[in-house]
C-alpha cells in the first residue's frame, strides 16, 4: 500500500488516532484509500497515478506523502469532532491548495508523467501536456 497507518505518526500520535477510530485499523485504511483517491483525481490529468500510487518505501514522492497524510489526519479528526483541530485544518488546506496548483499546472512535482496513446496503435507515445486556462488581466477603462 502507498501509505500505511504507522506512517501517520509524523502528523498525529498513535494514541489519538486509535482513540478517534476506536482501535479499528480498517477505518484508517479506508480513510487512507479515500484520501489517495482524492489526490489521484487531482493528479490524473497529467500524471500516471497507477505508477505513482503503486510505489512503496523511499520510491515515493515525499511531498505527496506529506499532503496525503494531512488529508488523512483531517478526515480522521472530522470523523469524531465537531470542533476541528486547527493544525490539522491548516495542513489540510495547504494540501488541497498544493493539489489544486498541481492540477492547474502551476506546480510541476517530479512525478511520472501520464503517457497518452494518440494514434490508437496500442503504444503510448505522447505525454499529457499542460494547458493553461484563464484570460488576460482585466483593466478598467475611462472615457
Amino acid at each position: 500500500m502507498f501509505l500505511e497507518k504507522i506512517e501517520l505518526t509524523t502528523k498525529a500520535t498513535d494514541e489519538i488516532i486509535n482513540k478517534i477510530v476506536n482501535n479499528d485499523d480498517a477505518i484508517v485504511e479506508d480513510i487512507i484509500l479515500e484520501s489517495i483517491d482524492v489526490a489521484s483525481t487531482y493528479l490524473y490529468q497529467y500524471y500516471d497515478t497507477e505508477v505513482i500510487f503503486a510505489k512503496t518505501g523511499d520510491d515515493r514522492n515525499r511531498t505527496l506523502i506529506k499532503h496525503i497524510k494531512a488529508i488523512v489526519i483531517h478526515e480522521i479528526y472530522k470523523r469524531r469532532s465537531k470542533i476541528m483541530n486547527e493544525v490539522a485544518k491548516e495542513s489540510y488546506d495547504e494540501a488541497m491548495l498544493w493539489l489544486e496548483k498541481v492540477s492547474e499546472g502551476k506546480i510541476k512535482p517530479p512525478l511520472p508523467i501520464r503517457i497518452i496513446d494518440s494514434d490508437g496503435d496500442g503504444t503510448a507515445d505522447t505525454p499529457a501536456s499542460f494547458l493553461k486556462l484563464g484570460s488576460n488581466k482585466k483593466y478598467t477603462n475611462h472615457f
